[in-house]
């Protein structure tokens, strides 16, 4: 799913992923968007083992879906 921050102009994909058999969320940026990591550290993508947490950071950030818009 495509997110969007109006503020800043930034997007990123969220989407779930099947890895090492278990299920996690990615957040990757588009484009020139970076995602911070959990050390402060500016990266493409970034992977949460829970949904809660994922969600949390993206409305930390100020994502919303782009269908909602």
């Amino acid at each position: 799913m495509k997110m969007i921050n109006k503020a800043s102009g930034e997007a990123v994909y969220f989407n779930p992923v099947r890895k090492a058999g278990k299920d996690v969320w990615v957040i990757q940026g588009i484009g020139s968007t970076v995602v911070i990591g959990r050390d402060r550290q500016k990266r493409k993508s970034r992977i949460f083992a829970q949904y809660a947490q994922a969600e949390a950071y993206l409305a930390r950030h100020g994502f919303e879906s782009e269908t909602y818009n």
